[in-house]
């Protein structure tokens, strides 16, 4: 770890360390800034009036409102380790940080090994020079402090030795001009995946084929010779997969505590802080805005459904996502939403038997997924269950809801075909439409058997595009609806 400067060697030397990315990897500011929105957004008014009266009474604000679990804050190993090896050797450990001092305390409790905490309080930002100022008073026989911030560099001047956190290289090189000993450098941050990794993740293009049901309309209707609706619903297409994309991002800022403590989740960009929080709260209040201008231009009723969706995306991730069956009613009616949106661009009025049948099969799919997390929780103590309402005795009622729906959503199959298909003049042989009907019942009898023996670790429409057997299906389904026409 290298030696102290005589000047700064006393009876018990003083290792003061930074919380905010130094200690923790992410901000803790920004930590409750992603759970205000989601828990009190009834004070977002207050908490704007609140930054105008300055950093350390909008920290007290947020403080007053939002307690921190430290149990769910990823702390950095290789920092907490050199801590734990300065107390052992009889340091004085101190917790010095620009974070509100209810925060700073509940992570010092929670670790036990900090002698001091040191954080704003009483209308004073603890930040920088302030801080600086405040170490030299506190410790006049020397300190050794441990940051990563440019703002640092103030507090490391006066202090008698240097211990780099996570710095980028720049302060890296600005803080070694100050002609005081490094004692240790950490590098967590090198640790963090490509954004060219992490960004699809978190924005799931591996999700964006569910969008692809805004097509369906336009198949079913026979429009594939019209090259106009073809680019405009492909550019419809382009839109709802910004939209998509930011609804995702904000779902996962709602569960944050929920994933970090899931088997699976917490593996997610944003959960694990491979993205930062406040880059993943700017994207969609950049996106958004664009995006409903732009559906705006290209049709006035494909903004409106844009509207719906983005309203009822929200309200999910507000709070509905937590009252049992009616969250997976509201997964089918975005499924449906897509199918509208084809629709509004087609400018044709919607087939009833279509959004029908859509709500009854994508419920029946939303519930397959959650009947999967309660047989998973059945494992794992419930733990999976604590932001969805639902329980692990629950699962006879999922298992009921989902496969009667899914039949449900047969027998309206099959009422279409007999009341409509057959006398539609587009299908010069109908009755090989029966056999979609049959490849539609096998794909979802398999669905549920692997639903209910706990093996559909995904959503199931994901699942779909990874699945052979599935994949084979669907090309049948395609292959009999050719020769149906």
């Amino acid at each position: 770890m290298g030696t102290v400067a005589a000047s700064a060697v006393a009876s018990r030397r003083v290792i003061v360390v930074d919380l905010d990315h130094t200690l923790i990897k992410s901000d803790s500011l920004h930590e409750q800034l992603a759970r205000f929105v989601f828990r009190k957004p009834k004070l977002l008014p207050q908490l704007a009036l609140a930054l105008f009266q300055g950093k350390a009474a909008f920290k007290a604000f947020c403080a007053d409102h939002i307690v921190l679990d430290p149990e769910n804050l990823h702390t950095c190993a290789d920092i907490l380790g050199f801590l734990h090896d300065e107390a052992e050797r009889g340091s004085h450990i101190v917790l010095c940080t620009a974070a509100d001092r209810r925060i700073a305390q509940s992570v010092a409790d929670h670790l036990g090994i900090f002698d001091e905490v040191i954080a704003t309080h009483d209308g004073v930002n603890l930040k920088g020079d302030a801080k600086a100022r405040l170490l030299a008073q506190r410790f006049p026989d020397g300190f050794i402090y441990a940051g990563d911030h440019a703002a640092d560099l103030s507090v490391w001047a006066l202090a008698d030795g240097i211990v780099l956190a996570g710095a980028s290289a720049q302060v890296a090189r600005r803080a070694r001009k100050l002609g005081k000993p490094v004692i240790a450098e950490f590098r967590p941050h090198a640790e963090r995946p490509s954004p060219l990794r992490t960004w699809p993740r978190a924005l799931r293009v591996h999700h964006w084929s569910k969008n692809v049901l805004m097509f369906v309309p336009l198949i079913l209707g026979h429009d594939w010779g019209n090259v106009g609706l073809i680019l405009q619903t492909l550019a419809g297409f382009c839109l709802l997969l910004l939209m998509t994309s930011s609804s995702y991002l904000i779902n996962d800022l709602a569960d944050l505590d929920a994933d970090r403590r899931h088997p699976t989740k917490r593996f997610r960009p944003i959960a694990s802080g491979a993205i930062p929080l406040m880059h993943a709260m700017v994207v969609p209040i950049v996106l958004i805005p664009l995006v409903l201008l732009a559906a705006t231009l290209l049709s006035p009723a494909f903004a409106a459904t844009l509207v719906a969706y983005l309203a009822i995306t929200l309200a999910y991730s507000f709070g509905l996502k937590r009252i049992p069956l009616l969250d997976t009613f509201i997964i089918a009616a975005l499924f449906t939403l897509r199918l509208v949106m084809g629709i509004a661009l087609l400018g044709v009025s919607a087939p009833i038997w279509l959004l029908t049948f859509s709500m009854f099969f994508f419920f029946s799919l939303a519930t397959a997924k959650r009947h999967t997390e309660i047989v998973q929780a059945r494992q794992f103590k419930g733990g999976v269950l604590k932001a969805r309402g639902y329980e692990v005795d629950d699962w006879p009622l999922t298992l009921a809801f989902g496969i009667g729906a899914g039949l449900g959503s047969l027998i309206i199959l099959v009422l279409y075909m007999v009341e409509e298909a057959f006398r539609i003049v587009g299908y010069s042989r109908p009755q090989y439409l029966w056999a979609i009907a049959l490849m539609v019942a096998i794909w979802l009898g398999r669905i549920w058997l692997l639903t209910h023996r706990g093996k559909m670790l995904d959503d199931p429409v994901s699942f779909a595009l990874r699945d052979w057997p599935s994949r084979g299906l669907a090309v049948f389904v395609a292959l009999f609806f050719l020769i149906a026409l």
